[in-house]
C-alpha cells in the first residue's frame, strides 16, 4: 500500500496532469470511443418529473430559558421528504448529509446510508417569508456527496455548486496513484431559470478514500480528505472553480481530514491585484486530533498561490481525551467573542466525537478546551446576532447553548449554559405523517434567522426564528 506521507514532487506533477484520466476499455459498440475526462454518471429530472418532495409547515414553539427572563420562538416552515431511488420493486431511502445556503437557495446533499453507493442534490427555493418551494433535483448513482460549496457567477447566471465525497472506484476507472474513491464534482445552478444545468458537470479525483470537506479561500477551493477512520491517507488540495486539474497539495500535513474552515477577519481582496485568506483544518492520527493553520495569497498577476504545508495550531495529545466516531463527520465553527480577545480561536468550536464539543485553544502550542458535552456533536452553527449556538446532538435532536453575547445579557446565564431543545413538528398544513426520528445530522443558518435541519433519512426541515 501507498505510504502517503513519503510522497514525492513527483506525485504532485501527476496530480496536474493526469487527475482527470480515465482508464476505460473500449466499447466497440460505440464506435471505440472512451468516457471524456470529466464524466459524471448522473439522472437528472424534466419540470414536473418530481412531485411532492415539499410540504408545508405551519407548527411553533417557544424555548424558554432556566431564568424564565426572556424566551425564544420558532416556526417550522417546510419539511423536505427524502430521496429515495427505485429499482425494480425495491426502493432506497437515502440520507440528508449536507446543506448549503446562497442568496434565496438552499441546495441538499443526500447518499445511501449503506456500504453501496449513490448520492443526489436537490434545490429548494425560499419564495417568500416561510414558503419554499422544490425546483430540482439530480441524481449520481455511483457517488456519495458529503459536503458542499457554492458561489454565485453573476456574467452567466448560474450558481457554480462544488460537492466533495466518494465515487465507487470500481466504476469510474480513475488511473491516479492512491485514489481509492476521493472525488470533487461540479455542477451548476441557472438561477435564472431556476433549474440544474447536467451539461455543466465536472469531476476530479483526488489520493485517498473520501473528500470530506471543501472551502473557498484566495479565490480558489480547498479540499480535504480522509477515511474516517484515523488513518494516514488524508490530504489538503487546492483547485480553481474550472475543475481543470489540481493545483496544489499538501500531502505530508494531514492523515484523515474531518473539516477545513476560513478565518473570516483574514479574507480581502484587492481586484485583480491579490486574494488572502487564512484557513483551519481539523484532521487526526488514530484518536489523536489536531488544528492546523496555514495562510494563502493569491496574486492574480501571475497567478500563482503561496499555499504551502499546514503547521499544526493546537491538539488534543495532552489532553481531553475524545472517543472518535467512525463513519462521522466532525465540524468547525467560529462562535463567541470572535475577534474580541487576544486569542481568537478560543472561539473556534470543536465538534467531534462523543465528548461534545471543544474550543480550538487560547494560542498556538496550547492544548483543545473542554467547552460543553450534551452527548454526540455531529455539527454546530453560530447565530451571531443571537448570541447562541445550535448543537446538533444526534437523537436528541437540537441543543442551543448560550455563549458570550447571550449570556452576557442575563445575569443569571454563564457561557455553556443549556436553554433549551428543539421539539420535532407534529402538525402539518397537509396533514402529513412527519417520520418519528429526529436525528439531526447537520445544522445551516442562513439570512441571519431562518435555519435548515439535516436528519438523515428522515429528510430536511426548513425552520424560521421569529424572536
Amino acid at each position: 500500500m501507498l505510504d502517503f506521507k513519503k510522497i514525492s514532487v513527483l506525485l504532485l506533477f501527476s496530480l496536474a496532469f493526469s487527475a482527470c484520466t480515465r482508464d476505460v476499455p473500449e466499447d466497440s459498440s460505440q464506435g471505440g470511443s472512451n468516457p471524456e475526462p470529466n464524466d459524471v454518471v448522473m439522472n437528472g429530472y424534466g419540470f414536473g418529473d418530481l412531485q411532492g418532495q415539499l410540504v408545508a409547515l405551519n407548527d411553533t414553539f417557544i424555548l424558554n430559558n432556566k431564568t424564565g427572563s426572556g424566551q425564544l420562538e420558532y416556526t417550522y416552515r417546510a419539511y423536505a421528504e427524502p430521496v429515495t431511488f427505485q429499482s425494480g420493486a425495491s426502493t432506497t431511502t437515502l440520507s440528508a448529509t449536507a446543506i448549503f445556503a446562497i442568496r434565496d437557495m438552499v441546495f441538499v446533499t443526500w447518499h445511501i446510508p449503506s456500504a453501496a453507493y449513490g448520492g443526489a442534490i436537490c434545490a429548494y427555493k425560499q419564495s417568500g417569508i416561510g414558503r419554499y418551494t422544490f425546483t430540482d433535483r439530480v441524481d449520481f448513482p455511483e457517488a456519495d456527496y458529503i459536503e458542499l460549496s457554492a458561489s454565485e457567477n453573476s456574467s452567466t447566471g448560474y450558481y457554480e455548486v462544488f460537492m466533495v465525497g466518494q465515487r465507487d472506484p470500481d466504476l469510474s476507472n480513475y488511473v491516479l496513484e492512491g485514489h481509492r474513491g476521493a472525488v470533487v464534482t461540479r455542477i451548476d445552478y441557472d438561477f435564472v431559470n431556476d433549474e440544474f444545468w447536467e451539461p455543466s458537470a465536472k469531476e476530479l479525483p483526488l489520493p485517498g478514500t473520501s473528500a470530506n470537506d471543501i472551502v473557498a479561500a484566495a479565490a480558489h477551493y480547498y479540499v480535504i480528505t480522509g477515511d474516517g477512520a484515523g488513518g494516514s491517507d488524508g490530504g489538503l488540495y487546492q483547485i480553481d472553480r474550472s475543475m481543470s486539474m489540481v493545483e496544489k497539495a499538501d500531502q505530508l500535513s494531514i492523515d484523515d481530514g474531518i473539516a477545513i474552515i476560513t478565518d473570516p477577519l483574514s479574507q480581502s481582496v484587492n481586484p485583480g491585484v491579490t486574494s488572502t485568506a487564512d484557513i483551519y483544518t481539523l484532521d487526526r492520527s488514530g484518536s489523536d486530533f489536531r488544528i492546523k493553520r496555514a495562510s494563502l495569497s493569491y496574486d492574480y498577476v501571475s497567478d500563482q498561490t503561496n499555499f504551502s504545508n499546514l503547521s499544526v495550531y493546537t491538539d488534543n495529545t495532552a489532553g481531553p481525551s475524545i472517543t472518535p466516531i467512525d463513519g462521522e463527520r466532525g465540524d468547525l465553527t467560529w462562535a463567541q467573542g470572535f475577534g474580541a480577545g487576544a486569542s481568537k480561536t478560543d472561539s473556534l468550536m470543536i465538534a467531534v466525537g462523543y465528548e461534545g464539543v471543544f474550543g480550538a485553544g487560547t494560542s498556538a502550542g496550547a492544548s483543545f478546551t473542554s467547552a460543553v458535552n450534551f452527548g454526540p456533536c455531529l455539527a454546530t452553527e453560530y447565530d451571531a446576532g443571537l448570541g447562541v449556538l445550535y448543537y446538533a446532538d444526534a437523537n436528541d435532536g437540537v441543543r442551543v447553548v448560550a455563549m458570550g453575547s447571550y449570556a452576557a445579557n442575563d445575569g443569571n446565564l454563564s457561557v455553556y449554559d443549556l436553554i433549551g431543545n428543539f421539539v420535532p413538528p407534529t402538525d402539518t398544513l397537509s396533514g402529513t405523517v412527519l417520520p418519528s426520528t429526529f436525528y439531526i445530522k447537520e445544522i445551516s443558518l442562513y439570512r441571519s434567522r431562518n435555519i435548515a435541519l439535516a436528519t438523515g433519512d428522515a429528510g430536511v426541515y426548513f425552520l424560521q426564528r421569529n424572536k
